[in-house]
Parts: structure tokens; C-alpha cells; sequence
């Protein structure tokens, strides 16, 4: 899912972050954990959290939500606070049981709330994909506001907001044109936007070699390529380069940003007609957009490659892609990414000019990611909002940069 702003992966160690947890037998509250150090420290990272937590208390755990953060870097280090659901009776004398004085505020009902961050949220989960896969236990790997996942020993169930996409749903169109791009489907749920996805084996490719590059770029743009003749079938939200000027102008007062920067956004704002223009003279055509194509999210095992991530997915310009993935690969790989997908794309399209739309991407991009942010933020309950709440005041002036620059 996607990380903070639109510039590369922070390179540095992940620091450990502080746990302290507020623990819970379904709603009722038995106690605060002694505040434990663990690796790593991206809040939503959980794995460790439940290890430490069923040691302490002799009872299997799942991490329902983050409470609070100490925003010593935003996502990740500090203190971090969370609602941690107990399976059972815990040990007695291990956790400190003075009454919480505002519990029950943290267990009140909360509209926004995520379905895997309510009590029993994620034990639905475990059991759905159990009743699939037979017995085997599942282990919470990550939970934050926009997806829970658990991993088995041969598949991942994961839950995905009611905003955003349905991995299972994706993948089963993209498998159509390409069913070695993604994980097999093992089973999905749309009522409650659970998808079981098969192990993709392998590592995470954050530093792809060129043999990657080239199989995952050109067999996505061959997937994009067939599946923009189905875009309006497609339940994914909507991007779309020319309905940025109005949605951009809309957001500018939504967001902490000076006066300066308001009155170069205005501007910018008049100026994007003839920027998406500018895109669209290059001659590829609306489709669908991963919406975090970066190689974190592909996994190789040094002969097949997939794409493991589709919650971010939205029908937009497929230029998105591309600026996403240079973002994120030093600068020695760009330019044979970058020429990779030219001419995957002039595969596709014999006529079509995909360079020409890099230039015009790089501002729209940014844009499009501001109004992706904005949407995260209106749709997920406050505590959680402290992972996105500076996004899309970065992403746009980024986009300001981009203009400057």
C-alpha cells in the first residue's frame, strides 16, 4: 500500500519504535502491557508485536488499530500505542490493570472504523481464509488504515478498505492477459473485501536488476494495453487527467499550505488543460493503473515475477505507473525503465509517443497522489489519519517543484 508522499524508499535502517499496549478480551479492557522496544518500526508492521505480546501473556493476540503515535518520523520509531485484542484469558499478574480512564472512547463505536480494526475484526479474517485453506494458523503480519494482512504457510489473506480496491478483484482482470503478473486467487469475499492470494515466492525486488525490469514493465503495459477496452466495467475508483483541474482546485482550500503556495497552485491549476494536453498527445489511452508500481511490491524468485500488491488500483493514465517506479529506482536504472516501457508500449500501440507523456506526468502525477491522499484521509477514522495527514500538502508541492524545476 502506498507510502508516504511520491519520492523514493527511505534507503536508512528501520529503527525500532516503543510498544505500549492496551490490551482487551473482545471489548473489555484487562490491562496495559509494560511498554516493550521492537523491530521494525513502521507502525504497521505487527508480526513482532503479537510474538512479544503471546509470550508476556500465554494467549495468541492480534493488533486491532494504532491509538495514538508519537510523531518522532512520520509511520515509523517513537512511541506507538495500539488496541491489541487478546484470543482468550490472559496470564494473570502480567499487565498493569489500573482502570483506563478513557476506554471507552477508544472502544466507542467510530463510523470509519476499518472492519479488521473493530473486536473480532481480524479473527473473521483468520477464520474465513481457515475455512478455505483448512486448519493452519494464520500470523498478522500488518494492520494500519488501509489493509490487514495474515500470512499462512502457502497463501496471504488481507482485508482492504471499503474505498479502495479488492486485490482478488483485480487480479482475476489482469490474470485474463496475464495470469503470471499476479498471485493466483485462492478465494474472495467483496462483501467484506477479503481476498486469499497464493504465496508468491520469491523477495521483495526493491532493487530490481534489469532482467526484472523488463519482464514486469512490458508484461504490465501488454495487461494495461488489453485493459483499457474494459475501463467503465472495472470497480476501481477513478484518477483521470482531465478531471484534475476541477478536483485539484477543490482540494487547494482543504490543505495547510501559504499564501504563496496557494496563489502558485491557482496558477497551477489554470495552466493544467494544456498540460494534460500535453499528456495526451503522446496517445495512450485511460486504463488501469496499479497506483504504487514500485519494485517493493514485486517479488522474484529469479524466474517469475508478480506484482503483489492491488489495493491501490484506479482507472487513470498509465504514465502514472512509470513516474512511480522512477521515483523510486536510482538514478544509474531510470532510463532503461524508462525506455523498457517506451517501447513495450509502441508494441502495443504502433504510432504512439509514451516518452512524451513523462514530462507532463511529472506534474500530474503528484497531483493525482494529492487527491489519492485527500481520499485516504476522508474515508479513515481520525487516530489513523496521523499516516497521511501531511500527504497531500507534500504531493503538491511536488507538483509545484515539478513546474519550477
Amino acid at each position: 500500500m502506498l507510502a508516504l508522499g511520491t519520492g523514493s524508499r527511505d534507503s536508512r535502517p528501520v529503527e525500532f519504535k516503543t510498544v505500549e499496549a492496551l490490551v482487551s478480551v473482545g471489548a473489555r479492557y484487562v490491562g496495559r502491557a509494560p511498554a516493550f522496544d521492537v523491530e521494525p518500526g513502521w507502525w504497521s508492521e505487527v508480526e513482532a508485536i503479537n510474538r512479544r505480546l503471546e509470550e508476556l501473556l500465554g494467549v495468541r493476540t492480534v493488533v486491532l488499530r494504532l491509538v495514538h503515535a508519537d510523531e518522532a518520523e512520520i509511520g515509523r520509531g517513537g512511541r506507538a500505542v495500539y488496541h491489541v485484542e487478546a484470543l482468550g484469558e490472559v496470564r494473570s499478574g502480567v499487565l498493569d490493570e489500573t482502570p483506563l480512564a478513557d476506554w471507552d472512547s477508544i472502544v466507542a463505536a467510530e463510523p470509519l472504523r476499518a472492519s479488521w480494526a473493530e473486536v473480532g475484526g481480524p479473527s473473521r479474517l483468520i477464520a474465513w481464509a481457515q475455512s478455505v485453506l483448512g486448519p493452519g494458523d494464520g500470523v498478522q503480519v500488518k494492520t494500519w488504515n488501509l489493509s490487514c494482512l495474515v500470512r499462512f504457510p502457502d497463501a496471504w489473506a488481507k482485508a482492504t478498505s471499503r474505498f479502495g480496491s479488492i486485490d482478488a478483484d483485480v487480479i482475476e482482470h489482469v490474470r485474463r492477459y496475464d495470469e503470471t503478473l499476479a498471485p493466483a486467487v485462492l478465494a474472495s469475499s467483496r462483501e467484506d473485501r477479503w481476498s486469499l492470494l497464493a504465496h508468491a515466492p520469491g523477495t521483495d525486488c526493491w532493487e530490481p536488476d534489469r532482467p526484472s525490469v523488463e519482464s514486469v514493465v512490458s508484461r504490465w503495459v501488454g495487461a494495461q494495453a488489453a485493459l483499457a477496452a474494459e475501463v467503465d466495467e472495472l470497480d476501481a475508483p477513478r484518477l483521470l487527467p482531465a478531471s484534475l483541474a476541477d478536483e485539484v482546485a477543490a482540494l487547494i482550500p482543504r490543505v495547510a499550505l501559504s499564501d504563496e503556495e496557494v496563489r502558485s497552485l491557482v496558477d497551477l491549476v489554470d495552466r493544467l488543460p494544456a498540460i494534460v494536453d500535453e499528456l495526451e498527445s503522446a496517445g495512450l489511452p485511460i486504463t488501469l493503473v496499479n497506483g504504487d508500481f514500485h519494485p517493493g511490491n514485486w517479488r522474484s524468485d529469479g524466474t517469475r515475477r508478480v506484482i503483489v500488491d492491488w489495493a491501490d488500483t484506479f482507472v487513470g493514465h498509465p504514465a502514472t505507473d512509470i513516474r512511480r517506479l522512477l521515483d523510486f529506482l536510482p538514478e544509474s536504472k531510470r532510463s532503461h525503465a524508462g525506455d523498457v516501457w517506451s517501447a513495450a508500449w509502441r508494441r502495443e500501440l504502433p504510432g504512439c509517443e509514451p516518452l512524451r507523456a513523462l514530462q507532463p506526468m511529472s506534474v500530474l502525477g503528484p497531483l493525482t497522489y494529492a487527491l489519492m491522499y485527500q481520499r485516504f484521509l476522508d474515508n479513515i477514522e481520525p487516530d489513523e489519519r496521523i499516516y497521511h495527514e501531511d500527504d497531500p500538502g507534500i504531493c503538491l508541492r511536488a507538483a509545484l517543484r515539478m513546474c519550477q524545476g
